[in-house]
């Protein structure tokens, strides 16, 4: 049976972030975690979590880049057997089904999986009823308002040769992806509070050199906050309006899949 390797890098979420691992530690057999010199106690409530699936590696002020998940996977690899899966793991994900479900049914050749964002916002009606200074566990069922309109690369199935270079998102030739998506929830925007240091973070980082994250140009956290007719409504069945058509194409035509499965099979990708 594979194991799941999970690798957090994480800055600020101390409202989130012991909820989440805790969660996440119920599928995943290791999380590695990376903090940013977190200020809002992040990093003391994770060594604080004393579980054996879930490592507080590193603390560093590097400027963040998505290569930044090179560093733990070299770190670490040596944890890992063939097959086992890698994923991306954010302080604010959850996921509503086992993950270990879907990489189960990945048939082998197809490597790389993508995930779908179902992403919750604040509504004005949130701010002006709920409590936030409700525990994360507790106040998360109460916010039920989402989108769903992104995916990206999520995990990748382990190979001994795999090499990645920590310029790079992820491994050289992570391999063919896969046609299923595993969807995960997103909370980004809970609370007033929160949002502001979420957005004062990520400006703080472009500032820095860090490209990314132009979903972060706002100053304000009354900007993030949208009306409840523009988002789906969570019934808490566990189904979620996901309209596929609308997400990013993640597979490549079958021309190009068809060459990369005779580089990989051939030994001229490692």
């Amino acid at each position: 049976m594979f194991k799941i390797h999970c690798i957090m890098v994480v800055k600020n979420e101390a409202d989130v972030v012991r909820h989440s691992l805790t969660e996440a530690a119920r599928w995943a057999d290791y999380i590695y975690v990376y903090d940013g010199t977190s200020t809002d106690g992040t990093w003391e409530i994770i060594q604080s979590l004393k579980h054996p699936r879930i490592i507080p590696w590193r603390q560093t002020a590097q400027t963040f880049r998505e290569g930044l998940r090179a560093e733990p996977f070299e770190a670490f690899r040596h944890n890992a057997s063939p097959g086992d899966w890698w994923v991306r793991f954010d302080a604010d994900e959850f996921y509503p089904r086992n993950p270990r479900e879907v990489f189960e049914r990945i048939p082998l050749g197809h490597d790389f999986v993508w995930g779908t964002y179902v992403e919750y916002f604040l509504t004005h009606k949130d701010v002006a009823e709920l409590d936030f200074s409700t525990p994360f566990e507790r106040l998360r069922p109460q916010l039920r308002h989402y989108k769903v309109f992104y995916s990206e690369p999520r995990a990748f199935r382990y190979r001994r040769r795999l090499f990645w270079n920590p310029a790079r998102p992820w491994p050289s030739h992570p391999g063919i992806v896969a046609r299923e998506r595993v969807v995960f929830q997103h909370y980004p925007y809970r609370s007033p509070r929160q949002i502001q240091m979420r957005l004062d973070v990520r400006r703080d980082q472009r500032a820095r050199g860090f490209e990314g994250w132009d979903h972060a140009r706002q100053a304000d956290w009354r900007e993030k906050i949208v009306s409840e007719s523009d988002c789906r409504f969570d019934d808490h069945s566990g189904n979620f309006h996901i309209d596929e058509s609308a997400l990013p194409r993640h597979q490549d035509p079958i021309p190009r899949r068809i060459a990369k499965f005779v580089l990989h099979r051939s030994g001229v990708w490692a």
